[in-house]
């Protein structure tokens, strides 16, 4: 999030430090700092907010009270410290609000305002904008974005006079849309919406006003002949909000707040600033607001001791430090005989469990000053029985022939459905090894005599997913050339390699063989071996064998026979072929020889 440094300097009578040392000061005890950009004057930090401060540091008010906290310097005013911020301002008789389902939609108030005149944005409210990388558009739609850059709650304004009456009343329902709706953005680009997709509907004509928590709609855009407003400052589920952003490829500023959750107790305290601005900006009068809560936020209490504190962290800090800095945050709170039972502010939904609190402390607190210490009883590691003989069983392999490969666990079909599948193709879970085993061969034997390989011999240990369980692996397959007797040769060879396990390891292989193909039970083969007592050394030679990449373009095989005196050897014919093929020869393996009255036929692969 990018945060300007004038906006900041608003929020304190004190001077901040320069822009470095703020976003040293970010760094080393809430978000890393991702670029310092200087803009007309001002200087724009661009803020990683991490995913679980989304709810209250992607604004202005929430990046001011971390500083505040970290560099021991009071805010001037706290937006969000107000209470009854609505009561000189009653409730609206013109203006109904009907919410279908309260999980989707937790809160929605809003604002009605007549008489005001649309127009450019005073100077300071533009350069705030455009500081951050916004465009100005005009003063009352420039008037939402600030606030909600400000607070962190998206708001969004309707022209009243766009909506239909019945009864003198104007109404805005919340509901899901119908499969096939028509949506028309601001931007003029038509979404077709479904059954799953939250909007802002007019409630009393059933017109889509706007995509809930995403984007504002074109029916009822403000524009220069707007006189008289609604202003809607709402609370969204954040996985419906997700899901539509996703849906139809529309990410917003607003969709980003509502992803991350933020509270419910928000909208009036950002309803009333967005008033304010608004009869600043641009005129007109309040008529009086909407709240529709049907369930409010739930307070949190949340306590942790001294002592557990001290342990986690691994330090002495005292009870007056940990008071301080949670005095310092504008926790509530009591402290009875070294516990700490904690209210946090509405807007800090991330303080759950005794470990957030420990956190906070900590940061704040610094970790810098926490001193390393070495532990006084070093335990030893255990030994993973699963891991020692998988290595075992891999180096036996590999002696005899074999080729380790790791396939894709994702599957066209299975047992196991994925809800967030990686690909249309790729939804389900693996059965077993086999089926990919199969795949595999089949690949890499295409490419054997590229590799001088007159056989393919594969092997993978791997999860699989059979049905409600998830189990461990193993499974061979060979590939010796096509025909019945080749595939005889390779499953005898697979089954000869079964044995030679069996025999080397003192186990029963009892899985199944498909073809050339045997998959066990890696779990069952476990239970029959002994606990190992200490790592063995499994460390491999690697040789000479370097990395050299493979050609873009596929090879291309040649075979040639020659005929040359019997004196001639053959490492003088391959020589002539060598100095004769040039640069684009990458193998040359002889396969057979015939001797002849004096002469001998020499038969070579070769590979381009």
């Amino acid at each position: 999030m990018k945060v300007s440094r004038a906006w900041l300097q608003a929020y304190f009578d004190k001077e901040l430090p320069e822009s470095s040392k703020l976003a040293e000061a970010l760094t080393f005890h809430a978000f890393e700092i991702e670029e310092i950009i200087p803009v007309d004057g001002d200087t724009v930090l661009d803020v990683k907010v991490t995913p679980n401060r989304g709810h209250d540091c992607l604004c202005h008010r929430g990046i001011a009270k971390e500083l505040s906290v970290i560099l021991n310097q009071p805010l001037k005013s706290d937006p969000l410290q107000h209470s009854n911020i609505l009561k000189n301002v009653g409730m609206s008789t013109n203006l109904e609000v009907e919410i279908i389902d309260s999980k989707l939609c937790k809160r929605f108030t809003a604002m009605a305002i007549s008489g005001v005149n649309i127009g450019p944005s005073p100077d300071w409210l533009k350069k705030s904008l455009e500081a951050i990388g916004q465009r100005s558009i005009n003063n009352v739609v420039d008037a939402t974005n600030y606030v909600m850059f400000n607070l962190g709650q998206p708001l969004h304004a309707f022209d009243a006079d766009k909506l239909a009456a019945k009864d003198g009343k104007k109404k805005i329902t919340v509901r899901t849309a119908k499969s096939g709706e028509l949506f028309i953005a601001l931007d003029t680009k038509q979404y077709t919406a479904t059954e799953k997709d939250l909007f802002i509907t007019d409630g009393n004509s059933g017109t889509l006003l706007g995509m809930a928590g995403v984007k504002g709609g074109k029916q009822a855009e403000v524009d220069s002949r707007t006189t008289n407003l609604i202003i809607e400052a709402a609370n969204f589920d954040r996985t419906s909000i997700r899901k539509t952003s996703q849906r139809h490829k529309l990410r917003t500023d607003a969709s980003q707040r509502f992803e991350n959750e933020i509270s419910p107790e928000l909208t009036t305290y950002a309803l009333k600033a967005v008033s304010d601005l608004i009869l600043q900006v641009a005129g007109g009068e309040l008529k009086g607001f909407v709240d529709v809560y049907p369930q409010k936020q739930e307070i949190q209490n949340v306590s942790v001791s001294l002592s557990e504190i001290n342990s986690l962290l691994g330090t002495q800090i005292t009870k007056q430090e940990v008071s301080d800095i949670f005095d310092s945050f504008g926790f509530e709170y009591k402290e009875v005989g070294g516990i700490f039972t904690v209210v946090a502010p509405f807007e800090r939904l991330d303080i759950t469990i005794k470990e957030d609190l420990i956190e906070e402390v900590g940061r704040i607190y610094g970790y810098e000053k926490i001193k390393p210490v070495v532990p006084s009883k070093q335990n030893p590691a255990g030994i993973n029985k699963r891991f020692f003989y998988a290595e075992k069983i891999r180096r036996a392999l590999v002696a005899q022939g074999f080729s380790e490969v790791y396939t894709s666990s994702f599957r066209s079909e299975g047992s196991v459905e994925l809800a967030n599948a990686v690909a249309s193709d790729k939804n389900f879970l693996r059965q077993n090894l086999a089926e990919n085993m199969k795949v595999a061969l089949k690949m890499n034997s295409v490419n054997a005599l590229l590799l001088g390989l007159s056989a393919v011999h594969l092997f993978e240990i791997g999860t699989v997913f059979p049905g409600e369980k998830e189990i461990y692996s193993l499974a061979l397959g060979s590939h010796m050339g096509e025909g019945s007797k080749k595939e005889a040769l390779a499953k005898a060879f697979v089954e000869e390699t079964k044995g030679i396990l069996e025999k080397e390891f003192a186990i029963s292989l009892k899985g199944s063989i498909d073809g050339s193909i045997f998959e066990v039970d890696f779990g069952e083969v476990l239970a029959q071996l002994p606990d190992p007592k200490e790592y063995e050394n499994l460390e491999i030679q690697s040789g000479d064998i370097s990395y050299k990449s493979f050609s873009q373009y596929p090879f291309v095989l040649r075979d040639i026979a020659l005929w040359v005196p019997s004196v001639a050897t053959k490492g003088e014919v391959e020589d002539a072929i060598k100095n004769s093929a040039g640069d684009l020869l990458i193998r040359l393996d002889h396969f057979d020889s015939f001797e002849k009255d004096g002469k001998i036929s020499h038969a070579f692969h070769l590979v381009f």
